[in-house]
Parts: C-alpha cells; sequence; structure tokens
C-alpha cells in the first residue's frame, strides 16, 4: 500500500487561521478562493474556476483540479464549500491553550466548512511533496452552499470524472458517515392587504401581518415526526405602529426523508396560508421552491465501505448516520454520483460558541488521505455494482 504521510499540526493551524479569518458569506467568497487557487497553484496543480459567481450575483465561481498521480482516471472527487453563514461580529480566529480553534469575537468560526478546506489543501500538499505514488483524484470547493447549495447546483454535471465522491460538511467528531439526508421545499409568501391609519380609521385597513400570523399560528411546526420538520424563520412587513401594514413577507421550508410526507407537510403550509389571507380580506402570493432531494446511500455503497474503511484505519469507530440538514451531497447524489458527507471535527457551527479542536483537524486531514490512498480499492467496476449504492 501507498505510504500515508502524517499531518503537521503546525501546518493545519496555518492553513485554517488564514482561512477562518478570511471573510467569505455566501456570494463573497473572493477572498477564500483566491487562497485556495493560490495554494493549489503552489503544488503545481492546475486549477479551474467556472462563471457561477456572475449567474448568482457572485465574486466568485466553482473551483476544481485532478491532482495526478498513478493512472489517468481519478478514482475519487473530494469537497468542501467556500462561504460561511453572515458574521454578526468580525473574525478572529485563535488557538487557545487547550488546543482548540475558537472566535475571539462573538460570532461564528467558519469551521464549516474551512476545516475541510484547510484539510483537504494539506493533503494534497502532503502527497504531491512526498517521494512516493498516490491514486489520481479529484478536488472541488463549491460557493453559496450555505444559501440552499447554489453554488454545486452550478457546478457542470461532467466537471467530475470520478465514480464516487466525499462532501466534509457534517458537524461532529471524525468518524461520522452520513448517508441518508432529507428533501427539503424552501417556501415564500408574500401577503398584500390595504394600509390605514391604525388610530383613525382602522376598518378601512387589512393588516398583512395579521394575515400571516394568523397563518404561521394555523402550521405544524417544528419535529412533525422522525423524518419531517417545519419552520418559518422569517417574517418581516409593516412601516409604523400607526399604519395598518399593507405587505408582509414570509420565509420557511420543509424537510422530509420521505417525498410524500414532503408533499403533506408543504402542502399543509399553503393551505394555512391561503386560509390567513381569506380570513383577514387580504391577497397572498405562495412561492414553493424544491431546494434539494433525499438520498440514501446503502451499506454496500462502494464510497460507503471506503469511508468506513478509512475511519477503521485510523483506530475510530465508523458511525452511519442519518442527517437532517443538506449538502453538496445532495445534488451529487441527485446527478447519480454517489456521495457521502463526512463529519469533519466542527462543532456547535452556525452559532458564537462554534469551535473546531486541532486534534480533529489532524484527525480530519488522515482521513482524507487515507480515503484517497484507499480509494482504488472499492472503486466500482460494473454499472451494477454502481446501482447498488442507492436505496
Amino acid at each position: 500500500m501507498t505510504a500515508i504521510p502524517a499531518p503537521s499540526r503546525e501546518r493545519l493551524t496555518e492553513l485554517f487561521l488564514e482561512l477562518a479569518g478570511l471573510v467569505s458569506p455566501s456570494r463573497r467568497e473572493r477572498p477564500v478562493a483566491d487562497a485556495v487557487t493560490a495554494h493549489l497553484r503552489a503544488a503545481g496543480i492546475t486549477v479551474h474556476e467556472d462563471d457561477t459567481g456572475p449567474i448568482i450575483g457572485g465574486d466568485a465561481g466553482n473551483i476544481w483540479c485532478t491532482v495526478e498521480g498513478d493512472g489517468a482516471r481519478p478514482h475519487l472527487a473530494l469537497g468542501a464549500h467556500m462561504d460561511t453563514v453572515e458574521a454578526t461580529d468580525r473574525i478572529e480566529p485563535v488557538l487557545d491553550e487547550a488546543g482548540v480553534f475558537r472566535n475571539a469575537r462573538h460570532t461564528i468560526l467558519g469551521a464549516d466548512d474551512k476545516a475541510a478546506v484547510a484539510a483537504l489543501l494539506h493533503a494534497t500538499e502532503l502527497l504531491r511533496a512526498a517521494n512516493a505514488p498516490f491514486p489520481t483524484f479529484e478536488l472541488f470547493f463549491t460557493v453559496s452552499e450555505e444559501t440552499g447549495l447554489v453554488g454545486v447546483k452550478h457546478l457542470g454535471e461532467h466537471v467530475l470524472s470520478s465514480p464516487f465522491a466525499a462532501v466534509f460538511d457534517s458537524s461532529g467528531p471524525v468518524g461520522g458517515i452520513t448517508v441518508r439526508a432529507p428533501s427539503q421545499q424552501g417556501l415564500r409568501a408574500v401577503f398584500r392587504g390595504r394600509s390605514a391609519h391604525a388610530g383613525v380609521e382602522p376598518e378601512r385597513g387589512r393588516s398583512a401581518v395579521q394575515a400571516a400570523a394568523r397563518a404561521i399560528a394555523a402550521m405544524s411546526l417544528g419535529r412533525i415526526d422522525e423524518e419531517t420538520s417545519a419552520n418559518i424563520g422569517v417574517i418581516h412587513g409593516g412601516v409604523a405602529a400607526n399604519i395598518v401594514p399593507d405587505l408582509c413577507e414570509i420565509r420557511g421550508e420543509c424537510r422530509s426523508h420521505d417525498d410524500e410526507k414532503l408533499a403533506h407537510a408543504a402542502a399543509s403550509m399553503v393551505d394555512a396560508l391561503q386560509e390567513g389571507a381569506a380570513r383577514t380580506g387580504v391577497d397572498v402570493e405562495v412561492n414553493l421552491v424544491y431546494e434539494y432531494r433525499a438520498f440514501a446511500l446503502t451499506a454496500r455503497s462502494p464510497v460507503v465501505r471506503l469511508s468506513k474503511a478509512a475511519v477503521s484505519a485510523l483506530g475510530l469507530e465508523a458511525r452511519l448516520l442519518t442527517g437532517g440538514g443538506g449538502s453538496d451531497a445532495n445534488i451529487l447524489n441527485a446527478r447519480g454520483l454517489p456521495t457521502v458527507n463526512l463529519d469533519a471535527g466542527m462543532m456547535q457551527v452556525h452559532s458564537p460558541d462554534e469551535y473546531l479542536p486541532l486534534e480533529e483537524l489532524e484527525r480530519l486531514c488522515a482521513l482524507v488521505l487515507r480515503m484517497i490512498v484507499l480509494a482504488p480499492d472499492f472503486e466500482p467496476r460494473t454499472k451494477s455494482a454502481l446501482s447498488q449504492a442507492h436505496d
């Protein structure tokens, strides 16, 4: 078997602090895209960037490359996303005395998903610098993942030629392997009523906010069952306390591992919206968008077996998980590319308490290296073997 180089804690620290310190909310990933490109080119790799940026109103596109080793054809594609959720304060990443990365300010750290970006870059550097053969593999880094997997949806369907893929975009200790994830429908509704002075002639008004409130109160939200959830996350309307509001917008979502349950949850939300509008005497416009579809990989799937073998090679217990969120893996699986989503060691993501132990980042890089080296042993040889990847 190919000799596997050991990750450098110092280099991983350097890379992660650099990347985490670059502010890169969705559609503003240019600093990270430039850093990723520079590091890959320094390793002698040809880098490609698509035109997703201008298409979606962003400043950077998806990045991908082939890291040439033994064999012309890549055996595995590995990916991460370059954007973060919006920070509410400055990002000042630090490594504390306990060996844990945190933000010195009260906002996100950005380990989601810069932990994965750092691990992929360092693993690639190590393999390119080592005087030993390694299997050819692909890397891809997407934009605007946090806003509905927008970047990967614009990634060309023929960009990746590997037989399977892995993204590293799930929180939790290294060793978790998400093999099931739900479908999601996004919802946007705009209520249009009639404004009036709230004290002088309120009877002339038709409150769009009241209609929205009625609708939301009638919805089943939160955990509907073990496979299904629904949420209203944004409500915005009105301009002043003394004006009956004529406009109100709400945005929400529903998710499920079962498409029939998802359809029922979405229909129930739409019914509540229409009923709320009718009872208040206002109009409502509803827009439902199928953001991504569920996937389920079997234990027989070659990429699942590869992931388990790589985790076990680190002396860790492989945990097959059912996820509650979406990732680039949803889109790639829907295209027929079997893709797992692996835990990247980051904790409490999307919150001011987000943190990343350096020990987990080191394990993540070691996992990436083992997946690359082991990939040829698990590559499906026939179309029938590939078809067994999905339930």
